[in-house]
């Protein structure tokens, strides 16, 4: 059974705020997700051959279009912030 603590590091390394009643059913949850996993390493996978792909179907892509490019003032326009001519991206880790 996951811990407290271990929940409170987890939200901690993915920058969430929970509440001390939240802590409770993301221990479930997690309990749920660790008792899957279990299951599945117990699954006989030696004659399985490896899947790379779901879908055989590669007609899903489609070929760009002159049309849709967007020059670089055209793609700028609705940024809060830029910086030499392409777009500033926000410090996100520490």
């Amino acid at each position: 059974m996951i811990t407290k603590d271990e929940v409170l590091h987890i939200t901690d390394i993915a920058k969430l705020k929970i509440s001390d009643e939240e802590i409770s059913p993301f221990i479930e949850k997690f309990d749920k997700i660790i008792e899957f996993v279990e299951k599945i390493k117990v699954v006989d996978t030696e004659n399985v051959e490896p899947l790379y792909q779901v879908n055989e179907d590669n007609y899903l892509l489609k070929d760009d279009e002159e049309d849709q490019i967007l020059n670089r003032e055209e793609a700028l326009q609705n940024t809060k912030e830029q910086k030499y001519g392409y777009f500033k991206i926000l410090k996100v880790v520490e």
